[in-house]
């Protein structure tokens, strides 16, 4: 249960952050002086905005007077008192607003929504007064404390009144707020940006304690959750899976021990703010029971460790000595005052009797300590303080009294003192615990009395709360006969008052119920289960396996006994030792078991919506169906795996992790994991978080994180430039990204990266990658589409196209038109990567001109020609001919 008080509004956390901004500027006026005068004048202030404003749209009355009040110290002391506002309205009618009364710091605000156009005046007055010790919340300050502020002496003066006007200007149209953010559309990491207020919406924590991860709570109702058993990274915390060798065990294929039933992996797991914590398991002791290694804070998307405490989680002497078994639970608490607003960091508590100790969030140091901490029904409020209802019943006088703890209750020594001397009480607004050990035995919120007949076989205890509401609660032990045998007769169930409207403590209900028939116990099964949408609480027959439901509002029976035809098995479900075990989420219950069944049952009428039984074991298993149990239920879906207690080794082959559609009982998808337990009752070792899921695998002792993970596309052309009319062709990958393919395993294997795989593929695809299965055949890979930017500007789609198993895809293309391309490769995301893209470019130039082909000449039919070479061997030939007759002519004329 989570609701006792609503979070401030919107309208009041601006307006107490314009007061504060206010308050700080007083701080710098002077310090009145003491002087021979009983009267002061005093000077008003108004701001009205914004300015201009729509018609029909609010504007913020801002108004104070200075001096702030001399005697007020928190919330003692005298006030400004009956400040007024009159409303001259642009067709000249007058309205008056208030009295207020003023803050400490002189200030105080209003809400006004102006109804005409045109010109609006708002005149503040104040009336003044005479001062006193006293104001209007009646708390009387300390004299000393005046006294050190230097304005004793103020006491029984006058202060004047004053007044100051404003005027503002309101047009037609309406004026527009900065819309939203929009949710992320890629990858994203904490921290989430400030502004981006809408993403509150999918961000989520898992606390443990009352506010999730419960006996009676799996419901993860904030936040989104995996659609696909893509795995972000896997993390070994121990020696798991085979042992290996054959000569040296009595069983050759024996695995390393997992914790199973009470010693537990995994144990007290919580996600805040992005990071998960868990106890480290040391040797075969698992650090739920027994000493561990330390509690351990890594990111919750990369599993990179931040920090290791080693003495968090782990019982020690001193402080835990004896049989004290620590627990752990997560805070996110909203302080809120005059002086301080938001979130105050994140502590860790490690809890054991009546004392917490708690540790920062982010570093893991210690940084303060609760004592006397009483016991009774803890509740984790929406503005994350955990309290407990306190139940003190005396059954011979019938009559008593419920009592809220708080452990952020206001002036108990968890706020700073404020600083006016030593030995004050008042606490200054602010949240300093830090360092202190602060004795939380009167930390009461309130304490009312209970006169109502409560008695009944056994002392009055409380079965489950719903807060500002009802308070449920038996006055029977429904183990009187001893565990799960029959049911006492009559059984008392009752209910009071938990409204904040003079009725608390007052009784509602009280029924005596005869017990059923033939030996049959009824019981409330573990976390008494309630459904505060169809106004109901739950019990279960034992040996039937049969559910009934009973009216919140007045005890009568509305359905029930249902249910019938179940499987033997189905009688253990981790529930109080014995019967299913159900929890409640979206007005339905869902009922689990050794059987391998999850049943649905619509908890307005009983109706069975549907039965989820797709584990059938063949012969690896003695159940037949493999057992399956809830670990969360979140974003319309079921989470689900094996919780078996204390299983032989070797582990018997087959079991997976399983995600069902809550609505339907459809399996969404799984992955081969076995998931353990912690101790008898099963408490889960998965927990689920602003979309990841995280758990403890008993195949391999390695802890996974499942969820939706970055991804990377490339897209490259080879000849990247061609001329018109040549084709190119594309080619890319996509590849997972996820932390975990950088693991020194799947890095070595996948050098290249590992390749992205279609949903309905990553099942046997993880198992591949991270779990050392066979590689699937016919994987298929994720749709990539193909588009360019042309030479023009001018966008052009080029196709879609499927990258295989190894992460490629391809695709022939030929431009169209001369000048430079940007082709750009998309991956549109899938449930199981968030989306990615990348660019190439390609030229194309002129086209190529067709070369002109040489004609062969006509033959001659003539006498061919002498050659020129010929020629002039020729002539050579006749030359020497003349040389050598005109040498034997001179010769003989001598």
């Amino acid at each position: 249960m989570k609701k006792t008080k609503k979070y401030p509004t919107k309208i009041t956390t601006i307006v107490l952050t314009l007061i504060l901004t206010i308050s700080a500027m007083l701080i710098t006026i002077p310090t009145i002086n003491a002087q021979d005068q009983d009267t002061w004048n005093t000077f008003a202030y108004i701001a009205v905005t914004p300015d201009p404003v729509g018609v029909g749209q609010s504007v913020y009355l801002i108004m104070w007077v200075s001096p702030n009040p001399p005697t007020a110290i928190g919330v003692a002391g005298d006030r400004w008192r009956d400040m007024t506002v009159t409303v001259n309205t642009p067709n000249g009618d007058v309205e008056t607003l208030g009295p207020w009364d003023s803050d400490p710091t002189g200030s105080t605000w209003g809400i006004y929504t102006p109804t005409q156009i045109g010109t609006y005046t708002f005149t503040l007055d104040y009336p003044g007064q005479v001062l006193s010790l006293t104001g209007p919340t009646g708390i009387t300050a300390d004299i000393s404390d005046v006294e050190r502020r230097g304005s004793a002496h103020l006491v029984g003066d006058t202060f004047l009144g004053s007044s100051d006007s404003v005027s503002i200007t309101v047009q037609q149209d309406p004026i527009q707020k900065i819309p939203d953010y929009p949710l992320p559309s890629e990858y994203w990491t904490r921290p989430i940006e400030g502004q981006n207020t809408a993403w509150a919406g999918i961000a989520s924590h898992w606390l443990n304690g009352a506010q999730i991860g419960s006996w009676n709570d799996l419901w993860q109702e904030d936040g989104t959750a995996p659609n696909s058993a893509h795995v972000m990274w896997s993390m070994p915390i121990e020696f798991g899976g085979v042992v290996g060798g054959t000569s040296s065990y009595a069983i050759p294929a024996v695995g390393f021990y997992s914790g199973g039933a009470y010693e537990g992996r995994f144990s007290a797991a919580m996600i805040m703010c992005g990071r998960l914590y868990f106890q480290l398991p040391l040797n075969h002791a698992g650090g739920s029971r027994a000493s561990g290694a330390g509690y351990i804070c890594v990111d919750l998307r990369t599993g990179e460790e931040i920090w290791l405490n080693e003495e968090l989680g782990v019982p020690y002497t001193g402080l835990f000595s004896g049989s004290a078994r620590p627990t752990i639970k997560g805070q996110l608490f909203n302080y809120e005052s005059l002086n301080q607003h938001g979130v105050v960091g994140g502590t860790i508590w490690q809890v054991a009797g009546t004392t917490w100790i708690g540790y920062d969030a982010w570093t893991g140091n210690w940084i303060y300590n609760l004592t006397n901490v009483p016991s009774g029904f803890e509740v984790y409020t929406d503005y994350g303080a955990i309290v407990r209802y306190v139940l003190d019943y005396d059954d011979d006088s019938k009559s008593g009294s419920i009592a809220l703890w708080n452990n952020t209750q206001h002036n108990v020594g968890l706020e700073a003192t404020a600083g006016y001397g030593a030995g004050t009480t008042s606490e200054d607004y602010q949240w300093r615990p830090m360092g202190k050990s602060v004795d939380m035995s009167e930390a009461y919120s309130w304490t009312v009395s209970i006169t109502a007949d409560l008695t009944g076989r056994a002392s009055p205890s409380i079965l489950n709360v719903i807060p500002g509401d009802m308070i449920l609660g038996t006055s029977t032990n429904f183990r009187e006969f001893g565990r799960l045998i029959g049911t006492p007769d009559p059984y008392t169930v009752w209910a009071i008052s938990d409204r904040d409207d003079g009725t608390r403590g007052q009784l509602l209900w009280k029924k005596d119920y005869s017990a059923p028939a033939g030996g049959i116990g009824r019981f409330f099964p573990s976390g008494n289960p309630i459904d505060e949408e169809n106004r109901v609480f739950l019990m279960q027959d034992t040996e039937t396996m049969q559910w009934l439901a009973y009216s919140l509002d007045t005890g009568d029976l509305v359905w029930g006994p249902v249910g019938s035809n179940f499987r033997a098995f189905q009688y253990y479900g981790s529930g109080s030792g014995g019967g299913q075990r159900g929890f409640v989420a979206y007005g339905n219950l869902y009922v689990q078991s050794y059987g391998g069944e999850i049943h649905c049952y619509d908890c307005s009428d009983g109706r069975l919506l549907w039965k989820y039984d797709n584990t059938n074991s063949g012969v690896e298993a003695i159940w037949g169906n493999y057992p399956i149990f809830i670990t969360a239920i979140a974003d319309g879906k079921v989470y689900a795996f094996n919780n078996e207690h204390s299983p032989n080794y070797p582990l018997y082959k087959g079991e997976r992790m399983r995600c069902i559609d809550a609505y339907t009982g459809d399996e969404v998808w799984t992955i081969m994991s076995w998931a353990g337990q912690i101790g008898g009752g099963g408490n889960p070792t998965g927990i689920l978080a602003e979309g990841y899921l995280t758990y403890y695998n008993y195949y391999d002792n390695q802890v996974y994180c499942v969820g939706k993970g970055p991804s990377e596309t490339t897209v490259t052309i080879q000849d990247n430039s061609v001329a018109k009319g040549e084709g190119v062709m594309i080619t890319g990958m996509v590849i997972d990204t996820a932390s975990g393919t950088q693991q020194d395993e799947q890095a070595a294997r996948f050098p290249k990266g590992v390749p992205a795989v279609s949903d309905e593929s990553m099942g046997v695809w993880m198992e591949y990658v991270y779990m050392q299965k066979p590689c699937p055949a016919n994987v298929k890979g994720v749709e990539v589409t193909l588009d360019a930017i042309d030479p023009n500007g001018n966008f052009v789609h080029i196709g879609r196209v499927t990258s295989d198993g190894y992460g490629q895809f391809m695709k022939m293309w030929t431009p169209e038109i001369e000048g430079e391309y940007t082709v750009i490769a998309t991956f549109e995301g899938s449930n199981s990567y968030w989306p990615s893209y990348s660019e190439t470019a390609v030229g194309v130039g002129p086209a190529v001109a067709p070369t002109t082909p040489i004609e062969p000449e006509e033959p001659v039919t003539e006498a061919p020609l002498i050659s020129t070479e010929v020629a002039i061997i020729l002539a050579v030939v006749a030359a020497c001919i003349v040389v050598v007759v005109a040498f034997w002519l001179v010769r003989r004329r001598k």
